[in-house]
């Protein structure tokens, strides 16, 4: 377009030169000329930029229907490409307009389109130029090529159980919304793609099938047998009996994870009245033994060597697995996968208790373990290595939580005990701020959703936590939280002008 440019002005010095060759043309003929030259210059420049502009609008839509496309096939791209060009160029003025060049680099994802076309000039011609030439370059970028890992770092804390407005618990609402994300990327990438699930409450669990891998250490499961002697068979003469009187009544509430609950607290005096004697016997039972199992169930704690729980820069450093009588972690952790099936119904399982553990929440658990998941190297080693330029793979992690953190690391165990001050959580705040900046400085981009979250210092928390301000959802409700997770999911998947 600028050599065009070029040849309309050497065309106007042409008109000059002609003008200046007649030596009975008189000033104003010869003002008439130029006048003239200048005209046909300005307007055929304006016809020339508006055929570029519209040029360049087609080659553009050209690029993006053909990386828009989960083929991989440059002859079929190109043929979408040619579809969406020959509509958009229709009432394209000019002639010959056609694509020149196409190209698909399957390494990096871009499709790289040319184009060009010939104007006829109007009044140009006069200075002997009738055509101009011009052409366009647009690249697209198909965002999902195979190189994009994804971790989901899912709040399942006991708050998960409340409502999320609108009818439905909070828990409802994310499994729903997570399993639109998990179909829309795996959509646009296919098995090229590779998402994993760490659920986290208190603790995560890692699954117990990792038990004899070398970044855990988890002790023998044990048992302890208790034997209860024999009580005889034994009378005593019973004179008086207790009665109680219930006060005005009273009600109390609890909070577990930020749930209130409420309970019955009515006060009652007791007091000792006689009553016609009469014998009461209880015993004679044997003696009984009861065996206690303690096993493991898949729970681990934080590293306690310096800041190891902030961090996977020392991967055979083992996790220290601890042993219950019962679950006290929540659904295991799925790593690295293309399997819709496995994710789906990963996400369909997920609890937020089991009989009466109600977990609260330890954020810098469920996001190191998010950390571990995309990371190379043990504890799971599915993920690519990481790239500087995060784009072979993009490594995405999300973590959406409802609440604030609860719990802090004791350093003497490594287990997460539950908050009794503001330095606690401002503890454990700092220690989620940590293991993001970590994450981000091996170029894991980083989305927070803030679910319904209140406190302040947990929202600014989640602010500093993201990769940029529109990596950061604050969803108020339960229509926000599916809007924040779609949009998430476009913006991997999108497709993007590089040029």
């Amino acid at each position: 377009m600028r050599q065009s440019y070029r040849d309309a002005l050497l065309g106007v010095a042409s008109c000059f030169r002609r003008d200046e060759a007649g030596a009975t043309v008189t000033m104003f003929a010869f003002a008439g000329v130029v006048l003239i030259c200048m005209a046909g210059v300005v307007m055929d420049y304006g016809r020339l930029t508006k055929a570029h502009s519209g040029l360049q609008a087609a080659t553009d839509s050209a690029a993006l229907a053909a990386a828009r496309l989960p083929s991989k096939d440059a002859a079929t791209m190109r043929a979408a490409a040619e579809k969406f060009f020959v509509a958009n160029t229709a009432g394209l003025g000019g002639q010959n307009i056609q694509i020149t060049k196409f190209d698909f680099q399957e390494s990096t994802g871009t499709v790289t389109i040319e184009s060009s076309g010939v104007l006829d000039t109007s009044l140009m011609a006069i200075a002997g130029i009738k055509t101009m030439a011009y052409s366009t370059r647009a690249a697209a970028l198909k965002e999902v090529t195979g190189t994009v890992e994804m971790a989901l770092v899912l709040d399942n804390t006991w708050s998960m159980s409340d409502s999320a407005g609108g009818g439905g618990s909070k828990i409802t609402v994310l499994k729903s919304a997570a399993k639109n994300l998990i179909n829309t990327i795996l959509t646009q990438g296919g098995s090229n793609v590779k998402i994993g699930i760490v659920p986290f409450a208190d603790y995560v669990n890692v699954g117990v099938g990792n038990r004899n891998q070398n970044w855990v250490s988890v002790p023998a499961d044990y048992s302890v047998t208790n034997t209860t002697p024999a009580v005889p068979y034994t009378c005593t003469t019973v004179t008086t009996k207790q009665v109680c009187t219930k006060g005005a009544p009273k009600t109390c509430t609890s909070t577990t994870d930020g749930v209130v609950s409420t309970y019955d607290c009515t006060p009652q005096t007791c007091v000792q009245q006689p009553v016609t004697p009469y014998q009461s016997c209880s015993g004679g039972t044997p003696a009984k033994t009861t065996v206690t199992n303690y096993k493991w169930f898949g729970c681990v704690q934080s590293r306690k060597t310096g800041e190891l729980r902030l961090n996977d820069s020392e991967p055979t450093s083992p996790y220290p697995g601890f042993l219950g009588t019962s679950q006290r972690c929540l659904n295991p952790i799925v790593p690295l996968t293309s399997d819709k099936t496995v994710l789906t119904a990963a996400i369909d399982s997920l609890i937020i208790n089991i009989g009466g553990y109600k977990p609260s929440t330890y954020i810098p658990g469920g996001l190191i373990w998010g950390v571990n998941v995309l990371s190379p190297t043990a504890p799971f080693s599915e993920g690519k290595a990481y790239d500087t330029a995060n784009k072979m793979p993009r490594k995405a992690l999300v973590l959406m939580t409802d609440g604030a953190n609860t719990m802090y690391f004791r350093a003497s165990d490594g287990t997460h005990q539950n908050a009794t001050n503001n330095g606690h959580v401002t503890t454990t705040n700092n220690d989620t701020s940590k293991i993001c900046e970590y994450a981000k400085s091996k170029k894991i981009e980083v989305f927070t959703v803030a679910f319904a979250v209140t406190d302040v210092a947990a929202k600014t928390m989640l602010q500093g936590c993201a990769s940029s301000s529109g990596h950061y959802y604050d969803a108020t409700d339960s229509a926000a939280l599916t809007a924040a997770f779609q949009s998430i999911g476009q913006s991997l998947t999108s497709l993007r002008l590089s040029q």
